[in-house]
């Protein structure tokens, strides 16, 4: 829930989660003997005397290959992988082509704007890490990445400063002051077992062991119920939540709220107030926005400059279609 950057490349994420999957998948086959018991209690579980130098590990006494290993990467995302290897080469040789680059302040304050949302640049990098297994040196490199991309679709499309000012003055809802409110949640399947959460809120239970113990939410449980900083209004999260919330007081909680998720438990941690950004702020951010619906599609200059660097695949399991 708390994750709202969406424009990290699609495999830093999924295919790192799938890559569990695979892992499982490739181990079960290895071993070649479905529903394979324990050994009983008491006794130790084989060990592979002598494994080979290509055996990455063992279970049961069996061992796993890395070339099976390799070649399971390889059939489900090795297509995707590829495919971004190849792009940031092509993207970096037409940058270096044209003297295009990304400066460090550049990079820095696009990821200040990622941050916006989590309580700090930290914790921006934490969750990165844990929902997408994404270290600070990766979102850094990814995001310059797409800086760089952005840079090439629009190093030929004019943006007059007219267009820029209109823009900020049509959207002065999106740089003008917002609130924002830090909720924590605990997401339960009924309203019966959302009563039993706040009778125990109001015997005086933890409210963060009550997320550990009930809520739904996987990826928020462990973290006390927290969602983060949500802004007013902000449309990808329930409204019915955020009025609830916007009626608190900081510290409160009310329960329960029937969400389209299930019913939910809700406590406001806190509430800040963003202040307003002024054009000169913002009027680079306005100009590549402006620049970037003028401009090739993302998508479409990647194509093209994979086939301009003449990218090939020589494996017939991986294409870059």
């Amino acid at each position: 829930m708390r994750f709202r950057y969406k424009s990290l490349k699609r495999w830093s994420g999924t295919a790192l989660v799938a890559l569990a999957v695979g892992l499982s998948g490739c181990m079960g086959e290895a071993a070649d003997e479905p529903d394979v018991q324990p050994p009983p209690a008491g006794t130790e579980a084989p060990v592979a005397s002598a494994p080979t130098d290509d055996a990455i590990a063992v279970i049961g006494g069996k061992p796993i290959y890395r070339s099976v290993l390799l070649d399971r990467l390889i059939a489900g995302y090795g297509t995707e992988v590829l495919r971004e290897m190849l792009l940031q080469e092509a993207v970096a040789m037409e940058a270096a082509r044209l003297g295009i680059a990304v400066t460090e302040e550049e990079l820095d304050r696009e990821i200040r704007r990622m941050s916006e949302g989590y309580e700090s640049e930290q914790a921006f990098y934490r969750a990165m890490e844990e929902q997408l297994g994404m270290d600070r040196q990766a979102v850094r490199e990814d995001a310059k990445y797409r800086l760089l991309l952005e840079k090439l679709a629009t190093k030929d499309v004019e943006v007059s400063e007219e267009d820029i000012r209109n823009f900020y003055n049509e959207h002065r809802d999106e740089y003008g002051p917002r609130k924002q409110m830090e909720i924590a949640w605990i997401l339960t399947g009924s309203a019966e077992e959302a009563d039993q959460v706040m009778r125990e809120l109001e015997s005086g239970a933890d409210f963060a062991i009550l997320a550990a113990r009930y809520s739904m939410d996987e990826m928020t449980a462990a973290e006390g119920g927290n969602l983060g900083w949500i802004e007013e209004g902000d449309p990808f999260h329930d409204p019915r939540l955020l009025e609830a919330a916007a009626e608190l007081e900081t510290g409160e909680a009310t329960g329960p709220l029937e969400l389209d998720e299930g019913y939910a438990v809700i406590r406001l941690l806190g509430v800040k107030i963003i202040r307003e950004r002024p054009l000169e702020a913002v009027r680079e951010e306005i100009r590549m926005r402006l620049a970037l619906e003028r401009a090739v599609p993302l998508r479409a200059l990647e194509r093209q400059l994979l086939n301009k660097y003449g990218a090939q695949v020589f494996d017939p399991r991986l294409s870059l279609e």
